[in-house]
Formats: C-alpha cells, structure tokens, sequence
C-alpha cells in the first residue's frame, strides 16, 4: 500500500515535488499507453502515491490533463529557449524551432485535437490552448525579426506564426503515433515553411 512520502524541506518544495512527480507520471502514462489509460489511480499507481494525495492536487482527470498540457509547455520553452542560444539568424533560429517541435511531438505523444476536445469539454479545451501563448509570441517575434532583415517576405507576422503552427500541429499526431519518420518529417516540414516564408 503506497503511503504519503516523508516531507523534505519547506512546505512549498514538498508540493511542487509532488506536483512535479504526479505529472511525469501523466507524461509517461500518455507516452507510454496513451490517454485511455490515464485515470486518477493509474497516476497514483505510477507515482508511487496514495490515490488521495493525488486528489489532492488536481480535482479530476481533466484538470491532469490541463496542468499536463501547461506543465509540458513550460518544459518544451525552457528547452527550445537553450536550443535558440546559439542561433542568432531568423532563418536558423526559425528552423530549430520546426525541429525542436516535432521532435518534441514524436518525443511526448498527445491525444489528437477532436479527442482532447471531447475529454475536456470547450472550456477545458480553451483553457489548456491557453498555456501555448508564450511559444505563439517568440515564433512571431522570429518572424517579425525576418521581416526586418529582409530574410522573409513581408507578412503578418502573427497571422502567418498562427499558420505555421497549425502545418506543425498537423504533424502531431501521427509522429506522436509512430506512423511517420521523424527526420523525413523534419526535412519536409522546414523545406515548406521557409518557402512559404519566402527565405532567402
């Protein structure tokens, strides 16, 4: 029988541990078995925890399956933001960002769109989108600076930031299922967007 682990430091530590520790185990429930095995005692059961000190931090599964997406979000930025440290062209910096994503995608495999619709209901499904804002921000922000130093076509850099992210998404799921290759994946993907970039 799992107990609550011994309380290690200050208060706040012990709960952001244990946050973080429930949410890999969400990350590898999702990558490993995919959503329709994730439940709260499938969690607990992975975590090493009792199944209420998971209802202690997150209500249901739903609200898992949000701070999945947000805890996800937060770790993919800080790594693509030490995958940029050396990039200094828009054009480089705009193709680890391809890379970095799909990677990612095959890396952490997420249910398709429609089902995560379904599982979260509108509002949840807003909600979790709403942790995405930040990558929207800086991929705008590379294209803008492409703009400028006349690497890119001028644009809408926002509206054209919302169009290559939806040519990634469509990536998702199937590298996230393994039915695509990933390096093929990559070479195709970026070949598509610096043309519809206009990169010179």
């Amino acid at each position: 029988m799992h107990s609550v682990p011994r309380i290690t430091g200050s208060l706040d530590q012990h709960r952001a541990a244990m946050r973080e520790r429930i949410l890999v185990a969400v990350r590898e429930i999702m990558t490993a078995d995919g959503v329709d095995k994730l439940s709260m005692a499938e969690v607990a059961g992975r975590s090493g925890v009792n199944r209420s000190v998971v209802y202690n931090y997150f209500a249901d599964v739903r609200a898992l399956l949000i701070a999945h997406a947000e805890h996800e979000t937060a770790r993919f930025t800080e790594e693509l933001h030490r995958a940029l440290e050396n990039a200094t062209a828009p054009t480089e910096r705009i193709t680890v960002y391809v890379r970095r994503q799909l990677a990612d995608f095959a890396a952490h495999p997420q249910p398709a769109g429609p089902e995560l619709a379904t599982l979260l209901g509108p509002d949840g499904y807003k909600e979790m989108h709403a942790h995405v804002g930040p990558l929207g921000r800086l991929l705008t922000e590379i294209i803008q600076e492409g703009v400028d130093a006349g690497e890119f076509a001028p644009c809408d850099p926002a509206g054209t930031a919302h169009l290559v992210h939806a040519c990634l998404g469509a990536e998702r799921y199937p590298l996230g299922q393994g039915t695509r290759d990933l390096d093929e994946t990559i070479d195709r993907v970026t070949t598509f967007v610096l043309r519809s970039l206009g990169a010179t």
